[in-house]
């Protein structure tokens, strides 16, 4: 009988995957083994298909939309359906421009040859989970399992980037998100906080403002210029987050998701409560006058 593997290939035109079809199936004819292929044509939709499937094996072209600007990658090593994957990674980038949970990869650099991803593919697929990484301890605790529900987090931005620009508020640019730790403060002066959950994800939603930016915002928003945070108009970034979500609802209730009242949280030095074992990952954006943030915090789901 043979050992079904599952490979999770994300790239947009098929080209990786019609790259290695028919080889893997000739090296494997004789074998124990039965590679599976499934595509995936972006980041948000690899998160959708890890939610239900284990993958042996993750084949990410870096070049696919939707993947380095979301949370997919971010998390790939706590996903519980990647976390034990073997990862081979297609790019033009050099090893030190790709996220920490891209780095335990097999990098292979464009243009490609095919001969050495079916190489790197069969030598995945022969062997168990990858050996842990030298900072990894044997009597280590077991890694905490979490996910990040990029769909949700890929509403949230876009109704960020269009209530924003509803506003008013000119030349929006997000920047590259990064892995943080949950338990440092928010880097802007006022924030406002959710609780997230789903089925596949629990944690916190933070949008975190400069003074700048919020005043920015909040000056468009009142219709009327903001100098100072104040008592007066310090509330207004709960609102805000409500706007936000309420233009982000039509989608992430078709996701199962329930969120809390945000939660205004006031100085620079602000942070989120959250446990042991939790991941966090940071989008920072920027404007003409100043820059706000989007946290994500992903908590051990049963926790």
């Amino acid at each position: 009988m043979k050992t079904r593997k599952t490979i999770l290939i994300v790239d947009n035109n098929s080209g990786l995957e019609n790259l290695v079809r028919e080889p893997l199936s000739d090296r494997f004819r004789d074998s124990t083994v039965a590679p599976i292929l499934v595509r995936a044509k972006d980041g948000a939709e690899a998160a959708i298909k890890t939610e239900n499937q284990k993958f042996d094996v993750v084949l990410i072209d870096t070049e696919v939309p939707r993947l380095m600007d979301g949370g997919f990658v971010y998390g790939l090593h706590s996903y519980k359906n990647t976390q034990d994957a073997n990862l081979i990674v297609v790019t033009q980038k050099d090893s030190s421009e790709l996220p920490d949970t891209l780095q335990s990869c097999v990098l292979l650099k464009k243009p490609i040859n095919p001969d050495d991803l079916v190489n790197a593919m069969v030598k995945c697929l022969n062997q168990g989970a990858p050996s842990a990484t030298p900072a990894a301890s044997a009597s280590a605790a077991p890694q905490a399992k979490y996910a990040v529900d990029v769909r949700v987090i890929n509403a949230v931005i876009k109704a960020t980037m269009n209530v924003f620009a509803q506003f008013g508020v000119q030349n929006i640019t997000m920047g590259k998100p990064e892995t943080k730790s949950p338990h440092e403060a928010l880097k802007g002066e006022i924030s406002s906080v959710v609780e997230i959950k789903s089925q596949s994800y629990q944690g916190f939603l933070a949008i975190s403002f400069d003074k700048a930016s919020y005043l920015e915002v909040v000056s468009t928003m009142l219709m009327e210029e903001q100098t100072e945070l104040n008592s007066e108009n310090q509330d207004a970034v709960g609102e805000i987050n409500n706007i936000i979500f309420g233009n982000a609802k039509s989608e992430i209730t078709n996701f199962g998701v329930q969120l809390t009242v945000p939660k205004v949280l006031i100085g620079a030095d602000s942070m989120i409560e959250c446990k042991q074992g939790s991941a966090g990952m940071l989008i920072p954006f920027s404007t003409t006058k100043g820059h706000f943030y989007l946290k994500v915090i992903a908590v051990p789901i049963g926790k």
